[in-house]
């Protein structure tokens, strides 16, 4: 089949070589391969799909839960057979001490450390004492016995004498201290007083450092500083 490229029109014409319109040279159109129709009743291409694959995932399932199973009853058995390990060790170790320690040991007593008394503890503990002075010679006047504005200490009791020249006397006080014990007597320098006890802390007043001490002094009874005092 031919056609003319200008005026488009076709001949069967295997012949014609020019269009016979305007002369223009025909060309060739090509050639359609012919449409292939299927007859009717024949049967259809079939495919078919093994199942070879379907079987072995199957079998391959199979396998791993089974490893897995195993895997289970070794981590168990294991976790037994150490916990029987552990009580058996347990018991042996219990019957082991039980041999070395038969008996409990006794707790040995618990001693409390000595405190030390306090400067209030030394007050109050002279207070006692000088009540305890005071009450003595309040029951020598009740029985008469006279008392010498200088008396002689008994024997054996410790005294010191009177060392305050500037003043020419030392403050016997009702407390232990310069500023709230109230002054009873002055004791003139020189005098041998009687000592019955001292305080264990020393104290400074002015530029003189010692301690307060319970004495007797005629028939009273106080404190005085023994920075003031010849032992």
């Amino acid at each position: 089949m031919k056609q003319c490229p200008a005026c488009k029109t076709t001949y069967t014409d295997e012949t014609l070589r020019f269009c016979l319109t305007d002369g223009s040279t025909l060309a060739t159109l090509p050639t359609e391969d012919p449409t292939l129709v299927r007859p009717i009743g024949e049967n259809p291409l079939r495919v078919d799909i093994t199942g070879g694959s379907t079987s072995a995932y199957a079998e391959t399932a199979k396998g791993s839960g089974s490893t897995i199973l195993k895997i289970l009853v070794g981590v168990l058995l294991v976790a037994f057979l150490t916990l029987v390990a552990a009580a058996l060790a347990g018991v042996f170790f219990y019957y082991q001490s039980g041999d070395q320690n038969p008996g409990s040991p006794t707790p040995s007593p618990i001693v409390s450390p000595k405190t030390s008394p306090t400067p209030d503890d030394e007050k109050a503990r002279l207070k006692e004492e000088l009540a305890n002075l005071q009450k003595k010679i309040e029951d020598q006047k009740k029985s008469g016995t006279n008392t010498s504005p200088f008396p002689t200490p008994a024997r054996g009791t410790p005294t010191a004498r009177v060392n305050s020249p500037g003043d020419g006397f030392l403050a016997l006080r009702s407390e232990p201290d310069a500023e709230y014990g109230e002054r009873l007597a002055k004791i003139p320098h020189g005098t041998v007083i009687e000592l019955n006890n001292c305080e264990k802390e020393k104290v400074t007043i002015g530029s003189k450092t010692g301690r307060w001490c319970l004495v007797t002094y005629g028939d009273h009874a106080g404190y005085v500083f023994d920075a003031w005092l010849i032992y």
